[in-house]
């Protein structure tokens, strides 16, 4: 996968996730989407591989529609790789390790303010999600689901989770 592809799908599960918390926001459950600001974190593990100096702050600003228009989307990627033309390049196991790790730390707080609502007798439909999860996997060529569950339920250390994310990596090489 080229490290251009990876971030769009980056940016594609952030977008999906902030279509998921339209609801409550309208509804006014803003202490619950609060709680979840964890998921701002999904936009900046795509720093992994982008230069954060090529859109600095105003990156959201540049992500809108992006998602909505084809013609949007092609400019938007036109435009990183005019200004970082590595982008274009084939991800190396580093960059997808690297990747992983920082999507696996988002998905685990997820997980985590997820079960302390859960715990509390809320329930909602953005807790159930596998986008994060599902990102990894297609990153890994992987099923990582129980991995992140026992790392998000520190039952293995982010060494262990490295480890195993790495072995499956190499699973698939």
């Amino acid at each position: 996968m080229k490290k251009i592809d990876a971030v769009m799908k980056v940016f594609k599960v952030d977008n999906d996730f902030f279509d998921l918390f339209e609801d409550l926001f309208d509804e006014g459950l803003t202490s619950i989407y609060e709680t979840f600001v964890c998921l701002e974190e999904v936009k900046r593990c795509a720093y992994v591989l982008l230069d954060p100096n090529v859109f600095a702050s105003n990156l959201s600003d540049n992500l809108q529609d992006v998602f909505e228009d084809e013609e949007e989307y092609n400019e938007f990627v036109h435009h990183i790789l005019a200004n970082q033309p590595d982008m274009n390049e084939e991800m190396d196991e580093n960059d997808i390790l690297e990747l992983c790790i920082n999507l696996a730390d988002v998905e685990s707080e997820r997980y985590n303010i997820y079960s302390k609502w859960d715990d509390m007798g809320v329930t909602f439909k953005i807790a159930d999600t596998n986008l994060i999860i599902d990102l990894i996997g297609e990153l890994l060529g992987q099923d990582v689901s129980v991995t992140l569950y026992n790392y998000a339920s520190f039952q293995i250390s982010d060494d262990e989770l490295r480890q195993d994310l790495k072995a499956k990596l190499s699973e698939t090489a």
